[in-house]
């Protein structure tokens, strides 16, 4: 069994590199022709005998849930909203743009940039948070599934799974140089890999 996690596409916010977080921001017309370009190309992979996934799972939040509808529908499969799977909270920082918070919440910054893993963001989540619910939506699609499922997320989200998953620090230059998903990017990990990472979190 592969999970295929799949970042939704653009929206306006990321154009404008505004953290989204848990604001629920929709896909923009470029993102919705993201979407379209995705499902083709899964609706080709599954044609050719590459592709063989029976579910689609997503986060409800409006962008990675059109993405997913946009996909599944194509491939003619059910799609299934998540909680666990939404975008990790940054509490005051969203609809800010990165220079902004690095500007004027200077010492929050650094003391979350410092550990990146545990500390919160104002009013936020932090990676760790994000990772146990996560892995808990994870764990449920593996209870239920045999066969390979198309997973739609977010950009935090697939970092600190990647992250996590590979056994690598969670400082920025690993987090967003090594791990950094593009819009409608799809990374595959395998079902072994997501079990013995999420057996190795619960033991922690």
């Amino acid at each position: 069994m592969i999970l295929y996690f799949v970042r939704h596409g653009e929206t306006e916010w990321n154009v404008k590199k505004k953290i989204q977080g848990a604001t629920d921001i929709p896909l923009n017309e470029n993102g919705r022709r993201q979407a379209r370009d995705l499902a083709e190309q899964l609706v080709r992979q599954r044609d050719r005998g590459m592709l063989r996934v029976v579910r689609a799972y997503t986060s409800p939040q409006l962008r990675a849930a059109e993405t997913a509808q946009v996909a599944a529908e194509a491939l003619g499969i059910p799609c299934i909203s998540l909680d666990g799977l939404k975008e990790m909270s940054m509490g005051v920082w969203e609809g800010l743009t990165w220079e902004t918070v690095q500007r004027d919440y200077k010492e929050d910054y650094y003391c979350w940039n410092a550990d990146r893993r545990y500390a919160k963001t104002p009013q936020g989540e932090s990676y760790n948070e994000l990772l146990i619910r996560t892995f808990d939506a994870l764990s449920y699609i593996l209870e239920r599934e045999q066969e390979d499922v198309l997973v739609v997320s977010h950009s935090a989200v697939l970092m600190a799974v990647r992250c996590y998953v590979e056994g690598c620090s969670f400082d920025e230059d690993t987090m967003v140089g090594r791990y950094k998903t593009r819009n409608t990017e799809v990374v595959e990990i395998s079902e072994q890999e997501m079990r013995q990472a999420i057996e190795r979190f619960r033991k922690e």
